[in-house]
């Protein structure tokens, strides 16, 4: 969904400014949207076009802005005249899962603009790659470089999805502010996300993920518990997530949410699932969401990091008021899988659109 421009204003200098998160130097809008979403507590940004001084009789000193600086801040803005700068508010979360994810169906969606010419979709997660126990046929390994131990899992993909992420379509989407990420997916075997039963091999496989997080130059990695052959093991996922926490800090973490409030309660040395993940995007598709949320919240993840899952081949009865609840409640947006089918292309702009108003889903020649 938009960023919400505010063309020559920045946080007035005499308001409270105890929301104030950080300053990122050298920060462009673009860059600044998807290091907003590492904290779904950040609401609102200014960017410096000039040089700024602000002065608070509350600061022991006043805030000396330059030039290229985003200044992060959570709650609600209170805008002052600054002729120096541009402001960009935060309204909702759109994400788009692709699959088939080739080098076409993957810019296809960095054409869409809402009003004002901003990206219409916030996140894409490239479906998918997948965890197996031994790398099947036809299959590549993503990090071959690191050596996997006997018992341990394979991070590996198609040929296909491996073109499509050398291609250098994730540096254009990240180019117009859209976060990347990765999903991975068990595939009909012993290994899984919930499969990890032990911290070393559980470690061995985020190796693999930094490799390929770095390597790609992808915003994070996106979970899909699903289609595993093995046990599960109730603390794996907790363990494995803050293993990618500690290792790889400055990216997103998210998971779609479906068939396992068993593995929020179980923590592994303390760290629980909701306290690793970012985001999660619920998919069972189709029901209302005051029966699908919630209970996530209850477990103690933000509102701010909860995303609701639409597709068309379980539709909502009524996607525009789910979307009027959501953002009633706090939540913050909507998901779509299969964007690359043209039925939820259709669908995620009418969600956009739900969310912010027409004509906030264009399509760019």
């Amino acid at each position: 969904m938009p960023w919400t421009k505010t063309a020559n204003v920045a946080m007035y200098e005499g308001a409270n400014w105890d929301s104030y998160i950080k300053t990122v130097p050298q920060c462009p809008p673009e860059q600044a949207r998807r290091l907003a979403l590492l904290d779904p507590s950040i609401s609102f940004f200014f960017y410096c076009r000039q040089p700024m001084v602000l002065t608070n009789p509350a600061w022991s000193a006043p805030r000396q802005f330059n030039i290229g600086d985003s200044v992060f801040f959570s709650g609600e803005p209170w805008w002052g005249s600054a002729p120096q700068c541009d402001s960009y508010a935060k309204n909702g979360m759109s994400v788009a899962y692709v699959g088939d994810a080739s080098q076409s169906n993957l810019a296809d969606t960095g054409r869409y603009v809402t009003a004002d010419g901003n990206p219409a979709i916030d996140v894409v997660c490239i479906f998918a790659a997948n965890l197996n126990a031994t790398v099947p046929t036809g299959a590549v390994r993503l990090a071959p470089g690191v050596s996997v131990p006997s018992g341990g899992t394979y991070a590996v993909s198609s040929q296909g999805l491996l073109t499509a992420l050398q291609s250098g379509v994730i540096q254009q989407l990240q180019d117009k502010g859209i976060s990347v990420l990765l999903t991975f997916l068990n595939n009909h075997d012993a290994a899984g996300w919930s499969e990890f039963s032990s911290e070393p091999l559980a470690q061995n496989f985020v190796e693999q993920l930094q490799v390929i997080v770095t390597q790609f130059g992808l915003d994070g990695i996106d979970i899909d518990d699903e289609y595993s052959a093995g046990t599960p093991i109730s603390n794996s996922l907790a363990m494995v997530t803050s293993l990618m926490q500690k290792s790889m800090p400055d990216k997103l973490i998210s998971k779609a949410l479906f068939d396992d409030i068993q593995y929020f309660s179980v923590p592994y040395k303390g760290v629980t699932l909701q306290q690793t993940l970012t985001y999660g995007w619920e998919m069972s598709y189709g029901g209302a969401p005051q029966y699908r949320l919630p209970p996530y919240a209850e477990l103690g993840m933000n509102t701010q990091a909860l995303v609701l899952g639409f597709w068309s081949g379980s539709p909502s009865p009524n996607p525009a008021t789910d979307v009027q609840w959501l953002k009633q409640n706090g939540y913050e947006g909507v998901m779509v899988y299969a964007f690359q089918e043209a039925p939820n292309c259709t669908l995620l702009g009418q969600l956009v659109c739900d969310w912010c108003g027409p004509g906030n889903w264009k399509r760019l020649s």
